[in-house]
C-alpha cells in the first residue's frame, strides 16, 4: 500500500512534507517493475508452454529447478561474502502447469547471455472417433421342463 498518493502539492503542510519525504523513501526501496532482478515471460500455446527468465545475475549453480506434479518452482540465491560485508540475493517463482502439459517432458536451457527457458510440450489431444457396434447372437432360452 502506498501512502503517498495521500500527498497535495496544492496544501503546504507537516503532513505533506511528510507524505513527500515518504514517497521518495518508497521509490528508494520498492523498485520500478521494470528494474526487477528477473524478468520474466510466458508463452502458452497449442504446441507448447514455455517461460522465459533473465537470470543474468546469477550463477548456474545458483539455480534450481523443481517439478512436483505439476507445480514448477524456479529458485536463485546468491551468497557474496567480502572483506568489507555480506549481501544475499534471491527470488523465487512458483508456476502451475496447465494440465494438457507433458510434465515428463520438461526441459531447461540456460543461455551465456543469462536467459533461462523452460519449455515442455502440449501432450496429444485425443480426437473424438466413431466406435463401431457389434452384434451378439441372440442366446435362445430352454422352455423349464
Amino acid at each position: 500500500m502506498s501512502l503517498y498518493h495521500y500527498y497535495r502539492p496544492s496544501q503546504r503542510s507537516l503532513f505533506n512534507e511528510l507524505m513527500k519525504d515518504f514517497g521518495l523513501i518508497e521509490r528508494q526501496f520498492i523498485p520500478n517493475s521494470g528494474d526487477r532482478t528477473t524478468s520474466s515471460e510466458i508463452v502458452n500455446n497449442d504446441e507448447k508452454f514455455g517461460i522465459n527468465l533473465n537470470v543474468s545475475q546469477f550463477k548456474p549453480e545458483d539455480l534450481k529447478i523443481n517439478l512436483d506434479g505439476r507445480t514448477l518452482t524456479i529458485q536463485g540465491d546468491q551468497e557474496v561474502k567480502t572483506e568489507n560485508g555480506y549481501s544475499k540475493k534471491s527470488f523465487s517463482r512458483v508456476i502451475l502447469l496447465p494440465e494438457d502439459v507433458d510434465a515428463s517432458k520438461v526441459a531447461s536451457n540456460l543461455s551465456e547471455d543469462g536467459k533461462l527457458s523452460i519449455e515442455a510440450p502440449k501432450k496429444e489431444s485425443i480426437q473424438g472417433r466413431s466406435i463401431p457396434i457389434q452384434q451378439t447372437a441372440a442366446v435362445e432360452e430352454k422352455p423349464a421342463q
